[in-house]
């Protein structure tokens, strides 16, 4: 068997026991994993699946089993696109071993919100499983959302609007709609046979509507509402009884399940109700009782096609359907809760709210009573998205994306450097406009927050001597960067180092250097921006800092910081439920005022940030460059301001750039010069990769400065 897959398929087997198969995917992936993935917690003593499920050691199992063949069969250059809910710890298991391979995860199904997910006893495998991709793909934005959302509140990581920022990496997370191969389906839909049964089954329903449907038979993909509201129709509508048959085919799923969307018992109910010597107003198949061949058929002479899942990916048999509808135009009733439904081009089917029975009724009877017209209008808006969101755009996206998240990615794993500084005074001696950038907590000054807060402050003394040195070579523009407020410490080091340029908060504020012209000033780089944010922020905050002992809320002119653990960096339970607290505020900023305001959230060890999304470092210095920006400009905020600006132009008469700090952001923007010398502080180098051409460790700056000071 495994020559002839390899021989006629081009494929690989990964063979799994039987017993480790059955308990894995039976079990874990269907009784814990497909129900979470879809809202559905289960009831007691069904939960006992959540928390002690023993399965899951045989979903670790074959995983590993599926990492080990991969392993041995890859190659260099090689892409692995892990697919689905099954496979959940592979990327992890694959990156562990080739850590430079091109790896994408891709979720078909559903992702649930933080809510359900968390009550997975497994919660933190299965995202560290998926995170060890490149490149995680969701069916619609949303899901997307909820998975951001998800990993930033139980690993506490920095989720933006492109992906996850790790300790070690970047990983992308983008939306992908899947969708059918629609050139396939048309050949197959010109299969004589297909135009037999089409015949046949008008023959046999003759005089009949005909409403298809074609779904799993658990409680997820809400068959049951589906007979019940059907039952309700007929009930409204006596005029139809004798009239109109509901066709339901059912998709294998395991017996458990089955039993549990107790479909066969309301089946026979309506049947009894309805039915006749020569009427029955359901049939139910197995999707083994027909060919696809006859499906196609079933697709093609029915008057309505209806989905009525509790919660879904993408519906892609409402593809199907609308592709077989191309000469009769019938109308399609969907779930506003499936993926499908979240596109524009779909909002032309006649949604419906599964729970609702009701409404769920009239839909049936307004699909069987629409207008030639308006059913040709609503297929041409469904048809059009289902021939551009094909099978081959989905597969050509999601690969193109993920090759170049991974080429993005590549540097991070990349060794760099310690500092040589011998090779770098050189370029340093014979530059004519130097322009030195270096961070002040934790690269100049051991930051201690709580002595901040006491109002205390006590100026490195040895650490301003040398920049005051730097700063009085006429080459020289030294500029040194804050997350600090301007009020308290960075005051007092403007006024005792006044030829050194000062950023504070994180971009915020600048302070120009003091020249020949008069001193320097301060300049608020958000004098414009939309403060009414830190309200309501400042008020999460509150509440969660009564919940955290030890905590505090640092309020700054335009950024807010809260310090969650102030005590030892050491895992003891105090600091765990402290982290998840900051997860939990972090989680509510964000859903409460993070897109509203356009905020975003960087999270440290013990405190986490928030401040205006278009405000970092790497702006501050990009003002800082430009021909008209502070340094240059007496006119303070100016043309330089518009990102667009900063973006595109910098001062050509600075010849050498030196920056030193932990800022990854700005690293990567300052390496775009020709003319620049970037070293990173971090402390974690040997976990987490950086962008910088060197590194240095944080005790060794002031060293390294001196040099620079002393050379003439």
């Amino acid at each position: 068997m495994e020559w002839k897959l390899r021989e006629e398929y081009d494929s690989l087997p990964v063979w799994i026991p039987d017993s480790e198969f059955a308990s894995c995917y039976d079990e874990f992936c269907h009784q814990v994993l497909w129900p979470c993935l879809h809202y559905a917690i289960p009831d007691a003593p069904k939960t006992k699946y959540f928390y002690e499920s023993a399965s899951f050691k045989q979903y670790v199992a074959v995983n590993q089993r599926f990492a080990d063949t991969i392993v041995a069969a890859y190659q260099d250059g090689d892409i692995i696109w892990v697919n689905d809910y099954h496979l959940m710890l592979l990327p992890k298991l694959l990156r562990e071993k080739l850590p430079n391979a091109t790896i994408g995860f891709f979720m078909h199904v559903a992702f649930p919100s933080s809510e359900i997910f968390r009550c997975l006893s497994v919660r933190e495998d299965l995202l560290y499983g998926v995170l060890g991709a490149d490149l995680i793909g969701f069916q619609t934005a949303n899901f997307a959302r909820h998975f951001r959302q998800t990993v930033s509140r139980i690993l506490s990581a920095e989720a933006l609007p492109k992906g996850i920022q790790l300790e070690d990496r970047f990983v992308d997370v983008g939306v992908f709609p899947m969708g059918i191969d629609v050139i396939a389906l048309t050949e197959k839909r010109a299969n004589p046979e297909v135009a037999e049964w089409v015949k046949v089954l008008r023959q046999r329903y003759a005089g009949m509507k005909l409403i298809v449907g074609r779904d799993k038979l658990d409680e997820i993909q809400g068959v049951r509402n589906k007979i019940r509201a059907f039952e309700v129709f007929l009930d409204r509508y006596p005029e139809y009884q004798g009239k109109i048959v509901l066709i339901q085919v059912a998709l294998q799923t395991t017996e458990e399940n089955e039993v549990q969307g107790g479909v066969a018992d309301i089946v026979s109910h309506i049947n009894s109700r309805f039915s006749t010597l020569t009427y029955q107003p359901v049939v139910f198949l197995h999707t083994q009782d027909l060919t696809f061949n006859q499906y196609l058929a079933l697709l093609t002479v029915a008057d309505a096609f209806m989905v009525t899942s509790l919660r879904e990916g993408m519906a892609l048999r409402t593809h199907e359907f609308v592709e077989c509808q191309a000469d009769r135009h019938r109308p399609l009733i969907l779930s506003e809760f499936t993926g499908s439904y979240s596109y524009s081009g779909f909002r032309s089917c006649i949604s419906i709210n599964p729970w609702d029975k009701r409404t769920t009724a009239n839909a049936i009877y307004q699909a069987l009573n629409m207008s030639d017209e308006e059913c040709l209008s609503r297929w041409e808006d469904l048809h059009n998205h289902v021939v551009t969101q094909s099978a081959q755009a989905f597969v050509t996206s999601f690969l193109i994306r993920n090759l170049r998240a991974s080429l993005e990615h590549q540097g991070d794993s990349l060794t760099v450097a310690e500092l040589d500084v011998t090779r770098i005074i050189p370029r340093y001696r014979h530059s004519e406009k130097r322009l030195i950038l270096v961070d002040f907590e934790g690269t100049m000054w051991p930051r201690d927050p709580r002595m901040l807060v006491k109002g205390t402050f006590d100026p490195p003394e040895e650490a301003l001597k040398v920049l005051n040195k730097l700063a009085e070579d006429p080459k020289n523009e030294v500029w040194l960067l804050s997350g600090l407020p301007v009020k308290g410490a960075l005051e007092e080091i403007a006024k005792l180092c006044p030829k050194v340029g000062v950023v504070a908060e994180n971009g915020c504020f600048i302070k120009t250097r003091a020249t020949r012209n008069g001193e320097g000033t301060w300049i608020n780089m958000v004098a414009n921006f939309n403060l009414t944010w830190k309200a309501p922020c400042l008020e999460i905050l509150q509440y969660f800092t009564e919940r955290t002992p030890g905590s505090f809320i640092e309020e700054r002119e335009a950024s807010i910081v809260w310090r969650f653990w102030t005590g030892p960096s050491d895992n003891s339970s105090d600091r765990q439920w402290a982290r998840r607290q900051a997860a939990e505020a972090q989680n509510h900023i964000f859903d409460s005022l993070g897109e509203r305001y356009g905020l975003r959230i960087i999270p440290g060890a013990n405190s986490f940030l928030v401040l205006p999304n278009n405000i970092s470092r790497s702006t501050a210095v990009g003002a800082i460059l430009h021909p008209g920006g502070p340094a240059h400009s007496p006119l303070g905020r100016a043309a330089w301001l518009s990102p667009e600006a900063i973006e595109a132009e910098h001062d050509p008469e600075v010849d050498f750039v030196l920056a030193i700090g932990k800022d990854e952001k700005l690293m990567r923007r300052l390496n775009e010069l020709e003319n620049s010398e970037t070293i990173s502080t971090g402390t974690n180098m040997g976990v987490k990769g950086t962008d910088a051409k060197w590194k240095l460790k944080p005790e060794e700056v002031m060293e390294v400065l001196r040099r620079f000071a002393e050379t003439k």
